[in-house]
């Protein structure tokens, strides 16, 4: 004789506060866990620093760094999709220590070295509608980067990051959000550590290499836009414009 099944069993699948079913594996977008990988990096990094090795847990939660961190994690364990969430809200906190005055060049080289992944593994649709704030906010962050310097060869490490950053940033696809105003940012950027003799030769020449590198994609879009008349014209006032800078 079959055994009747009870009231519990026959009201369907339980439901947490959250929606999910118990029981059941939650399915989350592998470029969120990127993204959480990163941050853990970042924060470990100005957790082990001086700055921070005398401070208690209530200091760390007044940190506007850290801060900002611990309001992204809440924001991406509440989201299955990346593409759910705006690009400048994953961005904000990297984009921050790469602005701050207060820390050491490794630890703004990891956020920088965090933004160049987020570009090269393309977690940033060209096609989501925030994805021109996320790239503008991302230009003016990188080319006004500041940090406090050690000594010349970790400081020249952190510069060959943001170059890094500069020349992925401008030729990946949602680069093509980026204004002229921030093209020739970036470029003027990269014109400072090309000419900066104080800085070693190997580092100039590869602020050079880059340079070629963004000069060839600006000729080769200002080619192919020509098809249409206001975007030449466009590209042509970017072009003009670095030409002026050089």
């Amino acid at each position: 004789m079959p055994k009747r099944l009870s009231t519990a069993a026959k009201a369907g699948p339980i439901l947490n506060d959250a929606g999910w079913m118990e029981g059941t594996a939650r399915i989350v977008d592998k470029n969120i866990y990127i993204v959480q990988g990163e941050i853990n990096t970042v924060i470990g990094a100005i957790k082990r620093s001086a700055r921070w090795s005398t401070h208690v847990r209530l200091d760390e939660e007044r940190d506007p760094l850290l801060h900002s961190f611990s309001v992204l994690k809440e924001v991406l364990n509440n989201v299955t999709e990346l593409s759910a969430i705006e690009p400048i809200v994953f961005l904000r906190p990297f984009l921050e220590v790469i602005r701050s005055e207060d820390t050491t060049g490794p630890i703004t080289g990891l956020a920088l070295t965090s933004v160049n992944k987020f570009l090269s593994y393309g977690l940033i649709d060209s096609n989501h509608e925030g994805a021109a704030e996320g790239m503008e906010n991302l230009a003016d962050a990188v080319t006004h980067a500041r940090f406090v310097g050690t000594d010349p060869a970790s400081d020249e490490v952190v510069l060959m990051k943001i170059l890094q950053v500069l020349r992925t940033l401008l030729l990946a696809p949602v680069g093509a959000h980026l204004t002229n105003e921030s093209v020739c940012e970036i470029m003027q950027s990269c014109f400072r550590i090309c000419f900066e003799m104080r800085l070693s030769e190997l580092l100039r020449k590869s602020a050079e290499h880059t340079l070629v590198d963004m000069v060839q994609l600006l000729f080769t879009s200002l080619t192919i836009s020509r098809k249409t008349r206001n975007s030449s014209k466009s590209m042509k006032e970017t072009c003009v414009l670095i030409v002026q800078v050089s």
